[in-house]
């Protein structure tokens, strides 16, 4: 089976993402890409004037890696509509997703296709476009679209081609896409096996699973799921994007625990997740997501990371990514914010945080911060979604902080579907927002290949890979910018 490598990138060691001193703006109406002194970061600076040339500079600047992707939420509401039209699916004009009965209040395609309104409806039902900040809660807008999106019956390798063709055209190498890899079969002998949970005796809870966690048939059941995502994902990518394989994207892929379903369904999960993690080279992390500030997820944190910490030893200690500090005083007490960070990396094993924003809240910030200087733990910065769910934009989110302090950041998407964004529009956002120099964009973009989660020789590779486009990058800047 063909998995996607593109060889890649870099043997500097960044530390963090210091602020570096960018180059002065240059009052000149020439374009960025005219004839003449070819330093990048003076072209950079032109490149800032205007939010369309800051566009096209940042699309075809090497953009590393998106370490922070939902494969669901990535997907675009106009692509939902292809898939559901596809799947003979019916739209509910109540409920606004489609379904698969049709009823007193359903539609069929054509009559949904030849309906603005309609389209209109669920375009705003399952993104950001339809929010405003007067009209309702972002963060229950935002987490609401994802049971509308699965609706339309878009498969796994349906969005996963999506995302790469996407992707491979902002110049982006390599993708950790957060997605449910388990086949059902093997779920279902998980949940079978389970005999309770015991949280003062997790080792007895656990022992009805060895036997799975080492079964040669579960593993090859995890390949076989991923291969056929990849295969449908090639086929579409040659088919529909006519994308060579060998410019898409690498891609690996993060399973995800649910923080706010029963400890019981989450023991099981993370036991299979694990186990995943040990058994397919594609596979390889584990993180835990849904909204931080709902009362189950505050009421059972504790567990969470007792069980996280118990099984992270038992299974491998496998990598771990988990969303934490994504919190504001709009959606949690304060109490949550004052060490879910620092017990996230401590009792989670996070070697990555995802979000991050409530940081500032966390008892003895400067020790954890320095923590997380010098173990590298790196922070995904997601502005559209932090912006979107929790209201926190600008100066009010702690990028600055944590550049400050020397703890390395990627900026990632999160849910670019939802967020109607991309990676390019995410670096637009950094740049404005935090005052970027070029510098500083490429020390960003090197983090987040030095924190994939790939082992050294092939992150070697990605390292290359990415010098190598930053040359070309920069060499066409000089060269008249054509494609």
């Amino acid at each position: 089976m063909r998995k996607w490598i593109c060889f890649c990138c870099l043997f500097a060691a960044i530390n963090g993402c210091q602020v570096a001193p960018h180059t002065p703006s240059i009052d000149t109406d020439q374009p960025f890409w005219a004839a003449g002194d070819s330093d990048p970061a003076a072209r950079f600076a032109l490149a800032r004037r205007s939010t369309p040339e800051l566009i096209a500079f940042l699309r075809r600047m090497p953009k590393g890696a998106d370490l922070h992707n939902h494969i669901s939420g990535a997907t675009y509401s106009d692509y939902l509509i292809d898939s559901a039209r596809r799947n003979a699916k019916q739209f509910d004009t109540v409920t606004l997703a489609f379904t698969d009965e049709e009823g007193p209040d359903t539609v069929g395609m054509s009559t949904f296709d030849a309906d603005p309104e309609l389209i209109v409806a669920f375009r705003n039902a399952v993104s950001m476009r339809g929010w405003y900040p007067s009209s309702a809660s972002g963060h229950d807008h935002f987490f609401a679209t994802f049971e509308r999106i699965t609706s339309a019956g878009r498969s796994a390798g349906e969005m996963l081609a999506e995302v790469m063709a996407r992707n491979a055209y902002q110049n982006v190498q390599y993708l950790e896409m957060m997605a449910t890899t388990a086949p059902v079969e093997v779920v279902a002998k998980f949940r079978a096996a389970y005999r309770g949970l015991d949280l003062n005796n997790l080792e007895a809870s656990f022992a009805p699973f060895a036997q799975l966690t080492r079964d040669p048939e579960v593993a090859a059941a995890f390949t076989r799921e991923l291969d056929a995502w990849e295969v449908e994902a090639l086929t579409l990518l040659q088919e529909e994007h006519h994308l060579p394989p060998e410019r898409a994207p690498m891609v690996r892929y993060i399973p995800q625990l649910d923080r706010v379903g029963s400890l019981d369904r989450f023991f099981v999960a993370a036991v299979l997740f694990m186990t995943a993690v040990k058994s397919d080279e594609r596979i390889v992390a584990v993180n835990m997501v849904a909204p931080e500030g709902l009362p189950s997820a505050r009421r059972q944190f504790d567990a969470q990371m007792r069980i996280l910490d118990f099984l992270w030893g038992r299974l491998g200690e496998p990598p771990m990514t988990l969303h934490a500090g994504e919190l504001s005083l709009r959606e949690s007490p304060v109490e949550p914010m004052w060490d879910r960070i620092r017990r996230s990396i401590d009792e989670g094993h996070a070697r990555r945080i995802g979000h991050g924003t409530s940081v500032a809240w966390e008892r003895d910030l400067v020790g954890l911060l320095e923590q997380m200087r010098a173990e590298q733990v790196l922070v995904e910065v997601s502005l559209s979604s932090g912006e979107a769910i929790l209201g926190i934009a600008n100066e009010d989110h702690p990028f600055d902080l944590y550049r400050r302090a020397g703890v390395p950041l990627c900026v990632c998407t999160d849910d670019e579907g939802v967020s109607r964004s991309n990676l390019t529009m995410e670096y637009v956002a950094a740049v404005k927002r935090y005052d970027l120099g070029y510098a500083d964009l490429k020390r960003l973009v090197r983090n987040c290949i030095d924190h994939a989660f790939l082992p050294e020789e092939l992150k070697a590779v990605q390292q290359s890979e990415l010098e190598t486009r930053f040359a070309a990058f920069e060499t066409s800047l000089a060269e008249g910018f054509r494609e």
